[in-house]
C-alpha cells in the first residue's frame, strides 16, 4: 500500500491540476453516479494519514483511499461515447473537469479494495476511513512525548505499533522497515523493553527517515502524479540478501502470509536471524 511520501507527492503533484476547477461530470463505473458533487469546486487538494482529500465548496470532501493498487490519473476527458465503447475494468471513478480534462481513479489488478467517500467536510473526522486516526509524524503533534505514550501504552512488537494507524497515520509496512533500519532497532523488540534513548533514537529516525523519502519522491516524480512506488529509493525493504548499506551484511527478511519484514541482523538484531515463517511452515 502507497505509505507517506508517495501520497504526499501524489496531492502536491495533483493540487495543481485540480485546485480552483469546476466539477461538470462525473462517471462511476462500478456503482450509481456521484451525482452530489456535480458543481462543487474543488478548493484543496490535502492529505490525511494515507487517505487523499478533495475539500469541495457546499461542505462536501470527496475522499480517496487508494489501499494497495488504487491510483490517480489526469488527461484530456474522452466523450461519453468512447467511454462507453472503450470501458475499462481497471477505471473506477471518472470526473470530468471544467477545462476539458478528467480526474480518473483506477486501481490495478483484480482485487478491488480502493474507495471513494463524499462526506461532510465539517464531520468527516468522525466517519470511516478518516474516524480514530492517529497523529501524523510530520506534525508538530508528533513529539517524543507522545511517542513515548505510545509505546508504553502498548506491549506488540515496535515494527507492528508502527504500523497502527490509530498511533501513526501514513506508515506501513515499507517504511516501517526504513524507519527501524534507521534508527538501528530491532522490528521484533517489544515496545515495554523500549529504553528512553531508544524512544528518542526511534522519534527522529521517523522524522528524517520522513523528511528524507519525500525529498527524493519529489525529485523522482517532479510534476506527475506517481503511478508505481519507487522502490529502488528504499534502503532495506524489499533488499533481501543484498548487502546493508551500513555495515554490508546481508539483509534478512521474515515472511508472513501478505507482508515481509526486512533487517539487518548485524544492525539490529544482535546477529539474530529470525526464521522465514512461510518457509518454517514448509518444513512441518
Amino acid at each position: 500500500m502507497p505509505e507517506l511520501p508517495f501520497i504526499q507527492v501524489l496531492v502536491e503533484n495533483l493540487a495543481p491540476h485540480v485546485e480552483g476547477r469546476t466539477i461538470e461530470r462525473v462517471h462511476l463505473t462500478v456503482a450509481p453516479p456521484l451525482d452530489e458533487v456535480r458543481g462543487h469546486t474543488v478548493e484543496r487538494v490535502r492529505r490525511t494519514g494515507k487517505v487523499i482529500i478533495l475539500d469541495l465548496t457546499g461542505d462536501r470532501s470527496m475522499v480517496f483511499h487508494l489501499m494497495r493498487n488504487g491510483r490517480l490519473q489526469i488527461g484530456p476527458a474522452r466523450t461519453r461515447s468512447a467511454r462507453v465503447a472503450r470501458p475499462s475494468r481497471d477505471v473506477a471513478l471518472l470526473i470530468t473537469l471544467d477545462d476539458d480534462r478528467e480526474l480518473r481513479f483506477i486501481e490495478i489488478g483484480p482485487k478491488k479494495r480502493a474507495a471513494v467517500y463524499v462526506l461532510e467536510a465539517s464531520t468527516m473526522h468522525e466517519r470511516e476511513p478518516l474516524a480514530g486516526l492517529g497523529v501524523d509524524p510530520l506534525s508538530d503533534a508528533f513529539t517524543v512525548e507522545y511517542l513515548r505514550g505510545v509505546l508504553e501504552g502498548d506491549t506488540a512488537q515496535l515494527k507492528h505499533v508502527l504500523t497502527l494507524q490509530r498511533y501513526l497515520t501514513g506508515l506501513g509496512n515499507a517504511f516501517s522497515d526504513e524507519i527501524l533500519w534507521e534508527a538501528k532497532l530491532s522490528p521484533f523488540i517489544r515496545t515495554s523493553k523500549l529504553t528512553g534513548e531508544e524512544i528518542t533514537r526511534l522519534h527522529e529516525a521517523i522524522r528524517s527517515t520522513l523528511t528524507r523519502a519525500l525529498d527524493e519522491h519529489r525529485r523522482e516524480f517532479v510534476d506527475e502524479l506517481p503511478m508505481k512506488e519507487p522502490l529502488h529509493l528504499l534502503r532495506v525493504h524489499r533488499h533481501a540478501g543484498d548487502p546493508c548499506p551500513r555495515c554490508g551484511t546481508r539483509i534478512a527478511q521474515v515472511a508472513y502470509a501478505e507482508k515481509e519484514t526486512y533487517y539487518c541482523p548485524s544492525c539490529q538484531t544482535g546477529g539474530k536471524v529470525y526464521a522465514d515463517r512461510r518457509l518454517s511452515r514448509l518444513l512441518k
